[in-house]
């Protein structure tokens, strides 16, 4: 189903075919804070049999509707820092400490390992001002968001953060990673 995707910026860029291994050994020298373009895909949390309002219906789309996502993203930076930085930039004290991560534990800047999942994680920033592109499908054709959406799973608002302009962090388990744009190379991963 997964079909590769260039577009006009990565043509001018060096192509090199790796490993998901190969690729948590790139992302585990990342020392500082670096854009990436990410293509991935998920399968999409959805309720199984309750809607958002809390009816009792049966999703006929549960576990059957895989996302495809392309974006850019900032990895690298410190989590805490930037939700401390945007608090000081809108008058407060800029105190915030983060938790600990229940994703996994940091084995690098931008990678976590969750070891009784045994799987490594992407942590980045994505910005509302660029939001990624989604594209859904069920059972391989596209599908509007619109049909499924009573039973998506709500998301993250970060209401643990002082700020009004919040930092969007999330967490991508690497095995979901098909393309990434990094430092000047487009990696497609097999």
């Amino acid at each position: 189903m997964y079909i590769c995707i260039l577009n006009q910026t990565t043509m001018n860029k060096q192509t090199s075919n790796i490993t998901h291994q190969e690729l948590i050994s790139i992302l585990n020298e990342i020392e500082n804070p670096t854009f990436v373009n990410i293509v991935s895909t998920t399968n999409v949390k959805m309720n199984k049999e309750k809607t958002k309002e809390g009816n009792k219906e049966v999703n006929p789309y549960y576990n059957k509707v895989v996302k495809l996502r392309k974006g850019n993203f900032l990895i690298g930076s410190d989590y805490e820092k930037r939700v401390q930085k945007n608090d000081k930039l809108e008058g407060g004290e800029g105190n915030f400490q983060s938790q600990e991560s229940n994703v996994g534990t940091h084995i690098s800047k931008c990678v976590l390992f969750n070891e009784r999942l045994n799987k490594y994680y992407l942590s980045h920033e994505k910005f509302p001002q660029v939001k990624p592109t989604n594209e859904f499908f069920f059972e391989g054709n596209t599908i509007d968001k619109m049909i499924f959406d009573k039973w998506l799973s709500d998301n993250q608002s970060y209401q643990n953060q002082p700020q009004e302009k919040k930092v969007e962090w999330t967490t991508l388990t690497i095995e979901n990673i098909r393309e990434i744009s990094l430092n000047g190379t487009h990696y497609i991963i097999d």
